[in-house]
């Protein structure tokens, strides 16, 4: 009885970690997720608000994805101060992907939006399940970086147009947005630039140079901080009022929110009956990735500052099952968003009880304050975006990247001129496609070095880079690869030319650095030993790792090896080889 009780609640606690979170709390934790989460909430409509917008939604959509979604991550995901909701990324993903798919027609447009929560649910499930969060790791952080930096850059294009009051067609690429807002320059609204201008201002100033005056007046500085990242609730509020006061709207034509429905959606699954689903599942499976990959790296970030750990896989589960709820609550795909959950962090949130804080209050936003947002000017919307996503662009760390290692920098760089010039999509196939090629390209060519003994010593270096000491009929070689289809030709080569019209009676190699050897190697290494044996020469192995040795045990060259050609170092195959006597 007592095993069965605690194999469920081992089962509790693995998928729903929040409730063994608050069977620990106590009233000073409740206390902390109370206030860090009523301050992330401050944070998060007008972001909500704003991301909706950038998505091509109407406004509220963001206030949905800010309500069911996070409770549901709450209870069943492993990280206590991830904030999951709108982020900037996912949205104007959903945009590309949207534009095309609609049409131009509204209704399709939100439908579409439907649609791409749950595929992006059900593909997240389904990796969790399947537990193939290893999948993400083929996006290597320079191609994040430059996508990242690429996507940062192209929402700040697509906000110019609300910032400036310029007409711009949706779905346009980077270029044609560009040539769009030069061609149309005397449509320039002053008010909607004076709007934008002036909100971005304000929330510069509310980052850095007001965290530095409120600690200079003597408040701590973690309060200032979390003073500075909840202006643009403030920003927001007085453009309202100004907005109200002046008549924005029709005195000089400035674009605003508008009516935005009260209270929230009944949850429903219409969007089941739905077509394109087909259509939308690539663009889904990008959506799904980029998603968790900006979720898992916030979360284990937040994770490490207080030791705790992150379950991957579960992290996957819990995040597919808040976009599934996303899309019977009627909004966009959801993810964690780094500033967000920052805030939460840096507010003391404990546990996710400080989520379900937010998110009770953004609905009871939903309820009672939507009809002031009537007046709220576009143009103040799209500033909050800029000021969020441009700490995203990353140039110095392309300069950084390209110093280090050229080929990593070409990945970044190609990525980041990808996302612009072919889309968000397709820019970042670009870079993982560009990575793989470098990445096959590196290894097909590993170091392999001929090294010799340090005197006086058990160590074995590259005799071009140490004297060392060597033995005309000894070969030592090390190989500092993995073994497999796409280097066999070179070692193989490699091999053959060092062993070439010389008095070498017995070769060594050296696996230390080798992990794994497949098919395509192990036939080689056959090749190898049967060439070498033809001409007179014994064939050694050292220092080989478990697991290759695990594989090797059974095969052709094992047995023609024997254990006495296969030492456990390089220093005792020298000895037997140089000393066979002793």
């Amino acid at each position: 009885m007592n095993q069965k009780l605690s194999s469920k609640k081992a089962v509790y606690a693995r998928f729903f970690p929040l409730l063994g979170d608050l069977r620990k709390s106590d009233k000073v934790e409740f206390s902390q997720d109370l206030l860090a989460g009523t301050i992330t909430a401050i944070l998060l409509i007008p972001q909500a608000l704003a991301y909706s917008l950038l998505a091509g939604l109407p406004p509220e959509v963001g206030l949905y994805a800010s309500v069911l979604p996070p409770i549901i991550y709450a209870f069943t995901g492993t990280s206590r101060a991830l904030a999951v909701g709108p982020v900037a990324v996912a949205a104007v993903m959903v945009a590309a992907a949207l534009a095309p798919y609609a049409g131009g027609d509204p209704d399709k447009y939100l439908t579409g939006a439907l649609i791409l929560s749950a595929l992006t649910g059900f593909i997240m499930l389904c990796m969790g399940f399947l537990r193939l969060g290893w999948l993400t790791h083929f996006i290597s952080h320079p191609v994040l970086t430059g996508f990242t930096t690429g996507a940062a850059i192209f929402i700040v294009g697509t906000q110019l147009a609300a910032l400036t009051g310029i007409s711009v067609p949706r779905g346009v690429s980077f270029a044609v947005l560009l040539q769009t807002l030069i061609d149309n320059i005397h449509t320039y609204n002053l008010a909607a630039g004076l709007f934008g201008s002036a909100a971005v201002v304000l929330l510069i100033l509310a980052r850095q140079p007001l965290v530095v005056l409120l600690t200079t007046l003597g408040m701590k500085q973690q309060s200032a901080l979390i003073l500075g990242r909840t202006a643009p609730l403030f920003v927001v509020i007085f453009a309202i009022l100004l907005s109200w006061l002046i008549d924005a709207q029709v005195r000089f034509d400035i674009a605003v929110v508008g009516l935005v429905p009260q209270g929230l959606p009944m949850p429903s699954v219409d969007f089941l009956k739905a077509e394109g689903w087909t259509e939308l599942l690539p663009a889904a499976g990008m959506i799904a990735v980029i998603a968790y990959v900006e979720s898992i790296s916030v979360a284990k970030v937040l994770a490490f500052r207080r030791r705790q750990k992150i379950d991957p896989d579960q992290e996957f589960r819990a995040l597919g099952l808040a976009n599934v709820a996303a899309a019977c609550a009627g909004t966009m795909p959801v993810a964690g968003g780094f500033s967000r959950s920052m805030v939460n962090f840096d507010a003391g949130a404990r546990t996710q009880l400080a989520a379900i804080v937010t998110a009770s209050l953004v609905g009871l936003a939903a309820f009672l304050f939507t009809g002031l947002l009537e007046n709220l000017p576009k143009a103040v919307l799209s500033a909050i975006i800029v000021v969020a996503v441009w700490q995203l662009i990353d140039i110095k760390g392309l300069k950084h990247t390209w110093s280090y290692d050229k080929g990593d920098g070409i990945a970044q760089g190609a990525t980041l001129v990808g996302v612009l010039a072919f889309g968000i999509e397709h820019g970042l196939m670009l870079g993982v496609g560009l990575a793989l090629v470098l990445f096959l390209y590196r290894t097909s060519r590993p170091h392999i070095a001929v090294v010799g003994r340090i005197g006086g010593t058990e160590h074995y270096r590259n005799i071009h880079r140490h004297k060392v000491e060597t033995w005309p009929h000894l070969l030592l070689v090390r190989i500092d690869e993995n073994i497999y289809f796409a280097n066999t030709p070179r070692v193989e080569t490699e091999l053959h030319n060092l062993v070439l019209d010389s008095d070498i009676t017995d070769v060594v190699l050296i696996f230390s650095g080798v992990a794994y050897v497949d098919t395509s190697g192990l036939e080689m290494l056959e090749t190898i030993e049967q060439e070498l044996s033809s001409s007179g020469v014994r064939l050694h192995l050292a220092e080989v790792k478990g697991p290759v040795l695990d594989r090797l045990c059974g095969t052709q060259l094992y047995d023609r090896l024997g254990e006495e050609r296969v030492y456990l170092s390089t220093d005792k195959a020298v000895e037997q080889l140089i000393c066979p006597s002793s």
